[in-house]
């Protein structure tokens, strides 16, 4: 029967080409004209601009670009090359004769986005010595020590209650159990280092004594990171992205087996949702934690130990949580694993009114596009519901 194939990825080509007997030759050199492509390259010179679109061209594919490009009317444009991953590679190769208007850098990032493209980009965290492979989409579990979690309030703030919660995450196949101190819920009240080590660090101490499990500790205090990192945690989890303590750098430059989570948002629990607004919430979320990502760099901490999240919730209005699960795909752009934190979060209640503890189903779905999106993190309250419906995503996928 004729159809128009599913093809989400170069594995899926290869299998589909070798299903018609095409030679291994042939499969290698046709998969990945059937991954069709658009790549958006901001800020452009003109010269560069001019060069990409008759590049494109000549190889048969396109390049869109302002329409002053071509009269010289304006200086800098943003360009959408379209085309597939095998003009991409033709391009990339044009690319090495090159050398003016800044094209060899765009030649570097269009050879990382190939690797995005070809499914070649393999991440893995050192967790304080412990490996972590992100080759499928793993399960961070939520325990919020906290009497004001939007979820679940004062729900473990009790040792005992925090470890039976810690003991059923693990039992149910949790890869990380991130322990939080301080709601950051929108409107949540700050709390001393003080009270936040008295809640995470006993527990900590707890878990320790009886799992090697992956911690993290969702801090953006320095004093807070380095002593979870003293009492056995293995990764920082920072809604401030380094911006909210300046020592919190020198915690991971005192710590170079530590990686960091790097979020967006906009304003503090107490302000972000006071009007939040964005021209182009993708674009600039992705602008944000790429500086940030170069700040890490620049001062010691390497991008093998970095992840990012663009923050569902955090000054985002409900356009914008929808638009950054619609288009996930783009931040893998920024070169190092993603996390997305969107459990029980407001904006689901907002599609089918419901309480937080209500949210599960909304939640399975935002696990269910993370998955189809690449996202190598998610962090959820309930695990063993979003571990069993990843287990069946990956079974199907991995059919062949």
């Amino acid at each position: 029967m004729n159809r128009i194939l599913n093809i989400k990825n170069i594995e899926d080509a290869r299998e589909e080409l070798k299903k018609i007997k095409v030679s291994s030759q042939g499969v290698e050199v046709m998969a990945p004209k059937a991954l069709g492509c658009s790549i958006k390259l901001t800020g452009v010179k003109l010269g560069a601009a001019n060069i990409l679109k008759q590049e494109m061209l000549g190889i048969g594919g396109d390049a869109a670009v302002a329409r002053g490009v071509v009269n010289g009317k304006e200086e800098i444009s943003d360009v959408i090359l379209l085309g597939n991953a095998d003009k991409i590679k033709k391009l990339i190769k044009k690319l090495n004769y090159q050398t003016i208007f800044d094209l060899p850098k765009i030649q570097a990032d269009l050879q990382e986005m190939l690797k995005d493209l070809l499914g070649k980009r393999k991440h893995s965290l050192n967790c304080a010595g412990k490996n972590l492979a992100l080759n499928k989409t793993r399960v961070m579990g939520i325990l919020n020590v906290t009497p004001d979690s939007f979820s679940d309030g004062s729900k473990f703030i009790g040792l005992d209650s925090a470890i039976a919660q810690a003991k059923e995450m693990i039992a149910a196949n949790v890869d990380i159990i991130d322990i939080g101190g301080e709601s950051t819920r929108p409107g949540a009240e700050p709390v001393t280092a003080e009270e936040e080590l008295k809640r995470v660090i006993p527990v900590i101490k707890a878990i320790r004594k009886f799992s090697d499990v992956i911690i993290s500790i969702d801090t953006f205090k320095a004093v807070v990171a380095k002593e979870a990192i003293a009492a056995g945690a293995d990764i920082i989890n920072d809604i401030s992205a380094l911006e909210g303590d300046e020592n919190m750098l020198q915690v991971l430059q005192e710590n170079p087996n530590i990686p960091i989570i790097l979020m967006h948002k906009k304003g503090t629990p107490q302000t972000m949702q006071i009007n939040p607004y964005y021209d182009d919430v993708i674009e600039e979320i992705s602008t944000y934690l790429a500086e940030r990502i170069n700040f890490c760099e620049t001062n010691g901490v390497s991008k093998e130990r970095i992840v990012v999240d663009p923050g569902i919730g955090f000054g985002k209005r409900q356009e914008d949580n929808l638009k950054i699960l619609q288009r996930l795909k783009e931040f893998h752009a920024l070169g190092v694993p993603v996390l997305l934190g969107a459990s029980r979060k407001g904006f689901i209640g907002k599609i089918y009114e419901s309480t937080p503890a209500e949210r599960e189903d909304g939640t399975l779905a935002t696990t269910a596009v993370a998955f189809e999106s690449g996202v190598q993190i998610v962090r959820v309250h309930s695990v063993q519901s979003n571990v069993r419906l990843l287990q069946i995503l990956q079974a199907i996928k991995d059919v062949k």
